[in-house]
């Protein structure tokens, strides 16, 4: 934390995905409580919740209405949280091309998360 910010750095690690659905809106939920309390939050998806991000997903269920995990995922992204998608769980495990990602996510390699680890005061995995 650094002392002169007061502020927190707070990681989240989302595992799942639409075939799951339930278990998605928890860590968009508290990362959105996180960033209103002024931490500074980053959230990483592998293994299958890279499929969360797909545009095509995403459009479809705007369209259907009524998802708590699109409501989540746009209330963290308006009070600044930060997103990563891990390139081999979106290629290989969801077998989605980087083009499929929703924009304001970035594309990074499986070692971001440790470094992302290490420089978080607190993680969470869900």
């Amino acid at each position: 934390m650094s002392e002169a910010e007061g502020k927190r750095k707070v990681l989240i690690v989302v595992t799942h995905g639409p075939e799951d659905l339930d278990r998605t809106y928890a860590p968009l939920f508290m990362a959105s409580i996180a960033a209103a309390m002024e931490n500074e939050v980053e959230v990483f998806y592998m293994i299958k919740g890279p499929k969360l991000l797909d545009k095509h997903w995403q459009e479809e269920e705007r369209k259907k209405g009524g998802n708590p995990f699109i409501h989540f995922f746009d209330m963290a992204k308006s009070n600044g949280v930060k997103m990563y998608v891990c390139v081999q769980s979106l290629k290989d495990m969801c077998h989605m091309k980087e083009e499929d990602v929703v924009d304001g996510v970035e594309i990074v390699g499986g070692s971001t998360l440790i470094d992302l680890l290490f420089e978080a005061d607190r993680a969470m995995f869900f």
